[in-house]
């Protein structure tokens, strides 16, 4: 049997997934995450990709805490966010589409 691990998602990051990803309840986003990790988790340095969406976050054998949402990319996010810090430049997010 895969181990589940608790998913807390922070209102920082609940609102940055509504602005780059969808629109969605924050019950219905908890839901949705809990089922997707059990397939599709991976994390790299304090980086989460569930499902094609990358989180900024920390993960434990028993849960995930996700900090901010980056957005869904098929860009491997830690190296695209080593190599900005590194020449000094900055990652476009996505145009923030569902922004008020």
């Amino acid at each position: 049997m895969a181990h589940v691990r608790q998913i807390h998602i922070t209102q920082h990051a609940y609102e940055r997934y509504c602005q780059r990803v969808e629109p969605i309840s924050y019950d219905e986003l908890v839901k949705q995450v809990e089922e997707q990790a059990q397939c599709s988790l991976h994390h790299k340095r304090g980086y989460v990709q569930i499902a094609g969406t990358w989180w900024r976050g920390t993960v434990s054998r028993t849960e995930v805490v996700l900090h901010t949402c980056y957005g869904e990319s098929h860009i491997d996010m830690p190296k695209a966010v080593k190599w900005a810090k590194r020449h000094g430049d900055r990652l476009a997010l996505g145009s923030d589409r569902y922004a008020e």
